[in-house]
């Protein structure tokens, strides 16, 4: 039966802590919105320079295979015109 009143009793007084102490949490609360938001540009500028470093070594890869692959053509064309020769001759 007195569950009802200790629960009322707790609440008004929780009530009374937080009008009494409305600027610290006001402060507090900008305080922690400031630092979050700190954090959240923070991780998007770490994510795009992520992102640019991979793109840059995806471009590279990319450039490497071309590369092997018009070398391998290039190869292949002097083997076959060696044979020509040698079949002319």
């Amino acid at each position: 039966m007195a569950l009802p009143f200790v629960a009322g009793l707790a609440i008004g007084a929780g009530a009374v802590l937080a009008y009494k102490n409305s600027e610290t949490l006001k402060n507090k609360t900008k305080e922690l919105f400031g630092k979050s938001k700190e954090f959240a540009s923070s991780t998007i500028e770490q994510g795009k320079e992520t992102a640019s470093e991979v793109k840059s070594t995806i471009d590279a890869t990319k450039e490497c295979i071309k590369e092997k692959k018009e070398t391998k053509k290039l190869e292949e064309s002097n083997i076959k015109k060696v044979e020509e020769k040698k079949e002319d001759e």
